[in-house]
């Protein structure tokens, strides 16, 4: 691929707002020549490899991003600004996803069924064959880590399209790839919502894994349709952390600052809306403001800097518009000390001060859309059942957290929650092993985990019948 600047686009440090990369956008041809051969890999190659064969590869890939670890994790920050303990854990993570699907690979999928004499009965599951993995900005290697490791496991081959804004991990990733895997098993493209349509809508293309906003999910599962391709979409959300006079309020709002201020605020699974009880409401918002208020948006290579940039100027002025509309309502700006305070003035690059709006009117976009930014919502409840209507105040259903010390109410909430991941008495914690997942508008399909070949494979019933005596 010619790798002319003229044509190609601008990849941009968002801690700067300078160029430190320009990659051309791939061609419709090119989208149709990677996806062809993506589909003779599958078929002359990959689906024709046994379990153990995979298994082989992938830890292989696997141990070539751990010792590669620094590299990916300075590319991986230039090109996200993410502070540099925040990158080196997720190229760690990723490194985690390859060796459990690596491993996954080998564990049984069938089942063999009783049957009379001379029949053979059993179910088994078989890859899908091309996999398009459409990939977020806001966690570029890992996201498609989690979609390439169960894909390729399962037999698989793969064409990643990374978000424009952040291709460079995966770019590097595709590259090296090719020193451990057969030709054209993993391969990329590169570019926009043209590239990711085409992708869609490519007859070369059997199942479609993205990751991405609500509205690009729809889209994706529109065009999807036509051709019955299936489809695994792990889409927005507007989570709530419900937090009872009863908790461990310093844990709990330790919690809640992680959950809305982690990644800046750009994860899909963020906390950004606070359902306190009405007693405590005053003492645990002045504990969050001042736990929020210490951390440091900074340089991202900065020992001292806890926040990093949002990924875009665009994103920048959003987040400033909603705050400063949620103000102009009637909400009150608990931090910073006004709407005027949400841009962090560095280096030309695109930093915001973490925001707390308290008594937010639920009409409001600060309380009912995903800004992807550390933008918390504040409203409070005197009833359980106030609490739970609350926190069910969105389309979304991602995931949701309650905080308390009675056991019984904990069930209640858990029982009662509309969201893919549930936490109690804790917040964000995931495993590559276990398997998520978002109801509502946040989609369907599961990543990580047992329950990922679900989606990577079909499930056949076969019946076999032999001769007597054969």
């Amino acid at each position: 691929m010619t790798r002319s600047q003229q044509q190609a686009r601008a990849v941009l440090d968002p801690a700067t707002g300078s160029v430190v990369e320009h990659l051309p956008d791939t061609t419709a041809a090119g989208v149709d020549e990677t996806l062809k051969r993506a589909r003779a890999a599958y078929e002359d190659t990959w689906s024709r490899t046994t379990p153990t064969q995979r298994h082989d590869r992938l830890r292989a890939l696997a141990d070539l991003v751990r010792a590669e670890r620094v590299s990916f994790a300075e590319l991986e920050q230039s090109n996200t600004g993410k502070p540099t303990a925040r990158a080196f854990g997720e190229v760690d993570f990723a490194v985690r996803v390859l060796d459990w699907f690596a491993a996954a690979s080998l564990y049984p999928q069938g089942q063999t069924h009783p049957a009379g004499p001379g029949m053979r009965v059993y179910s088994d599951r078989v890859p899908v064959g091309v996999v398009a993995a459409i990939c977020p900005n806001n966690y570029p290697l890992l996201l498609a880590t989690w979609k390439l490791a169960a894909a390729l496991a399962y037999g698989n081959t793969v064409v990643v399209k990374p978000a424009p804004e952040t291709p460079l991990s995966i770019h590097r990733l595709v590259e090296r790839a090719e020193t451990v895997l057969p030709p054209d098993v993993l391969s990329a493209v590169y570019g926009g919502t043209e590239v990711a349509q085409a992708l869609c809508d490519h007859p070369g293309t059997d199942m479609v894994s993205f990751t991405g906003s609500t509205r690009a999910g729809r889209e994706v599962a529109h065009r999807c349709a036509e051709a019955i391709k299936p489809v695994s979409l792990e889409l927005g959300g507007k989570s709530p952390v419900v937090v009872f006079a009863d908790a461990d309020l310093e844990g709990a709002a330790r919690a809640v600052v992680n959950a809305f201020t982690g990644n800046t605020g750009q994860m899909c699974v963020a906390g950004t809306r606070l359902v306190v009880e009405e007693p405590i409401h005053e003492q645990f918002v002045t504990r969050v403001a001042e736990l929020a208020g210490a951390l440091r948006p900074g340089r991202p290579r900065d020992a001292e800097t806890d926040l990093g940039p949002l990924i875009t100027q665009a994103a920048l002025e959003r987040t400033a518009e909603i705050v400063e509309e949620a103000e102009a309502s009637g909400a009150r700006i608990v931090l910073p000390a006004s709407a005027t305070g949400v841009r962090h003035e560095l280096d030309g690059g695109f930093f915001v001060n973490p925001v707390i709006v308290d008594h937010v009117p639920t009409s409001a976009r600060a309380w009912r859309e995903e800004i992807f930014a550390p933008v918390l919502s504040v409203a409070t409840f005197t009833s359980e059942a106030q609490a739970l209507n609350l926190a069910h105040d969105t389309a979304y259903g991602l995931s949701a957290s309650v905080w308390s010390t009675d056991t019984e109410r904990v069930e209640r909430f858990v029982r009662a929650f509309r969201a893919g991941l549930v936490w109690a008495n804790t917040w964000g914690d995931t495993e590559e092993s276990v398997s998520v997942s978002g109801l509502g508008q946040s989609g369907y399909g599961r990543e990580l985990g047992l329950h990922a070949v679900e989606g990577y494979t079909r499930a056949r019933a076969v019946w076999v019948a032999h001769r007597p005596g054969g």
